[in-house]
């Protein structure tokens, strides 16, 4: 289970970065908000892997 976390970490950060390369592109702000709000749920779940 510990291996599960930082996989939902390291995909959070992969969305993170293709929102961040969105916004450099220029594309339209609601795709740019739905890959960070993925980002988010993947880096919360990650997150909460920690807790016991």
């Amino acid at each position: 289970m510990r291996w599960y976390r930082w996989w939902y970490i390291s995909i959070g950060l992969g969305f993170l970065l293709l929102g961040l390369r969105a916004v450099i592109v220029g594309e339209r702000p609601w795709r740019i908000a739905v890959r960070w709000l993925i980002a988010a749920a993947f880096l919360l779940m990650g997150t909460l892997g920690f807790r016991k």
